[in-house]
């Protein structure tokens, strides 16, 4: 029965003879004590200054603080676990200690056994806490650096959680909607009809990861009314059983690349009436793999005409070669194919 971590502890006892064996008891189960203190005062002086792994707090103290008060301030300043010492277990007692949420109890006079036991326990606990901690930390801090709109619900549909670009693509923050149906936060229309939203979980909470369900255009109406083009995609959220416990939803803004889109079809456009009719004849036979003289005679035009089109073409779309015509014409559409 010994701590092979060499913990430091940290004792809290206004008696100095109780204070002595607790010592002497710590220090025989492997444990490093790194201070004592009488009162509040002093304890949160001298915590403050060694950092212990661990406080062992009487609960009645002399001074103005009693362990409760001191308890609370340890907790709130350094987040160290605190384990009541206590010859009084009577019930406001007791419900004032429990008020602080200690990490353990022992009622005087204790065994070695139960001294041992309560703090591996406690021990154990805040270090699974400190990792619970950090885990959701690392979560929300790739949650805030993933450049799409994240979205995470319950079973039921609830909203439980919501990244900064989820925010701002439905205008509603994460605080305001937990809990709110998330059929009510992330409304989707394509092209003017509300999709069937509900299919998407149904699919998601039996197993299923899906993309958006429909082909043609998805619009998010956001909390301001207004429109973005969004891609879709949903999961299913399960725990460490593998019981589905939720989804989670991926949502895209894609009106930049919408809008780039539009933007290079209008600049096709621009170039297919740079063109000639009798030119864009010619350029769609190239395209074909049809030579210089198999598109004179489809077209019934000399050679040297072919060529003086070509060379037009070359120059208003500004290649070098007809290798390069025909790619970028291939490219941008300029032809039917």
């Amino acid at each position: 029965m010994v701590n092979m971590n060499s913990e430091k502890v940290f004792i809290v006892e206004d008696e100095v003879i109780v204070a002595e064996s607790l010592n002497d008891q710590l220090q025989s189960l492997g444990y490093t004590v790194v201070g004592q203190a009488t009162s509040g005062e002093e304890a949160l002086q001298k915590i403050t200054k060694n950092l212990p792994d661990l406080v062992l707090m009487d609960i009645m103290l002399k001074g103005e603080m009693d362990g409760v008060e001191t308890a609370k301030e340890v907790r709130d300043l350094h987040g160290i676990p605190v384990v009541f010492l206590s010859a009084y277990s009577d019930s406001e007692t007791l419900q004032r200690a429990k008020l602080i949420e200690p990490f353990g109890y022992l009622i005087k006079p204790y065994k070695v056994r139960e001294l041992f036991t309560t703090l591996e326990i406690t021990f154990y606990k805040h270090r699974m806490e400190k990792l619970i901690r950090d885990n959701e930390r690392h979560l929300k801090t790739l949650l805030r650096s993933i450049g799409d709109g994240v979205i995470t619900i319950g079973t039921e549909g609830q909203i439980t959680s919501m990244n900064p670009v989820a925010e701002k693509l439905t205008s509603w923050n994460e605080s305001e909607s937990k809990q709110e149906n998330v059929l009510d936060i992330l409304q989707l229309e394509e092209t003017g009809v509300k999709t069937l939203l509900p299919d998407l979980i149904a699919k998601t909470l039996v197993g299923e990861t899906v993309s958006c369900l429909v082909e043609d255009e998805l619009i998010l109406v956001n909390r301001e009314g207004k429109k973005i083009a969004v891609d879709l995609s949903a999961a299913p959220i399960r725990n460490d059983d593998e019981k589905i416990v939720g989804s989670v939803f991926t949502v895209r803004d894609i009106s930049s690349r919408k809008q780039a889109e539009i933007d290079l079809s209008e600049a096709r456009q621009v170039l297919r009436n740079s063109l000639t009719p009798r030119e864009k004849e010619v350029l769609q036979l190239m395209v074909k793999g049809s030579r210089t003289k198999e598109i004179a005679f489809d077209l019934n035009i000399s050679s040297r005409t072919v060529e003086a089109h070509r060379k037009n073409m070359m120059s208003k779309l500004n290649v070098g070669d007809m290798t390069m015509l025909v790619s970028f014409a291939v490219t941008h559409k300029l032809v039917p194919l």
